[in-house]
This record gives structure tokens, C-alpha cells and sequence, in this order.
């Protein structure tokens, strides 16, 4: 596969793209493609559809962007339309370890990250971390003795024991 620069005047989106992008979520492609360029290129199927970046090429219209990187996929009919589904779909399973985003945000002051100021200011006071120490761990530890873990929470780690 090989990117190659298209028009977009000669991409088409897929009529059956069941996606919904609100102005939102293109002004905020229109800004980080201003702040760090085209990242990403737009799929679009073996009979000539686009099957991933949709908002892209609204972002592309918005900010006058004539031309973009392109990846033409051997994907037609049935599987094209599989495709166009599961790129989407595979998104909506993901989540944010916001421990992370709490550390993270605060250093890219001046940089766009896609969170507003409120959703930085919210997540940096209303995410507790509990400090932990070792006597604490050993102390769970002992505790738990014999028990089988069960399971442990991935953003705040508190474990379960059966």
C-alpha cells in the first residue's frame, strides 16, 4: 500500500457511513492539523470510497486544504462496508487512564490536546491518588494470603480477592 496525494474534490464518502461527526469534532481536527500537520491518511476502498477519515476530509474543506495523503485499500462491497464499521467501532471500546491525563496535561500547557481548559482543570482536581507505601502493600499482602486474586481495576488499581 502506498500513500499517494489526492484532490478532495475527487474523494467520496461512503453513503452508507453510519458515523455522525459533530462541528465540534471537526474544529478540533482543523486545530491539531494546523498545530501538527496531516497525521493520518484517509482509507478509501477499492471502488473508490472512503471508508476511515471522514472528519478528516470535512477538516481538509474547513481549513482549505486542497490535497491529502490517501491509502487506497483492496477492500470492496461486503468487506469494504465491514471495514467502514469496525474502524469506527473499535474507538468506542477504548477508555483513558485519567491517573495518566492528570500527570500528562498540565506539562502540554500551550499545546492543543483536544480537552478543554474545564475538562483539564475538572480531571486535575477531582482525580485522587492515594499514595501507597510498602508497609501497605506487605500489609494487603499478608492480608490476602491464600486468597486467589480475582481481579484489579486498571485506573485505580484496587483489587478484588475471593
Amino acid at each position: 500500500m502506498q500513500v499517494k496525494m489526492v484532490r478532495i474534490n475527487e474523494l467520496k464518502p461512503h453513503p452508507k457511513n453510519p458515523r455522525v461527526h459533530p462541528d465540534s469534532a471537526i474544529d478540533k481536527l482543523v486545530r491539531s492539523i494546523k498545530e501538527f500537520g496531516w497525521t493520518n491518511p484517509i482509507l478509501v476502498s477499492a471502488d473508490g470510497y472512503i471508508l476511515a477519515g471522514h472528519v478528516r476530509l470535512k477538516a481538509a474543506e474547513k481549513a482549505g486544504i486542497e490535497e491529502v495523503p490517501v491509502i487506497y485499500l483492496p477492500l470492496e462491497g461486503a468487506a469494504a462496508d465491514a471495514y467502514l464499521i469496525t474502524d469506527n467501532r473499535l474507538h468506542d471500546e477504548t477508555d483513558w487512564d485519567d491517573l495518566l491525563l492528570k500527570e500528562l496535561l498540565p506539562k502540554l500547557e500551550g499545546f492543543f490536546t483536544g480537552f478543554s481548559e474545564k475538562e483539564i482543570e475538572k480531571l486535575v482536581t477531582e482525580v485522587q491518588v492515594e499514595p501507597v507505601t510498602d508497609v501497605e502493600l506487605e500489609m494487603e499482602e499478608e492480608e490476602n494470603e491464600g486468597k486467589k486474586k480475582e481481579t484489579e481495576c486498571p485506573k485505580c488499581g484496587f483489587r478484588w480477592y475471593k
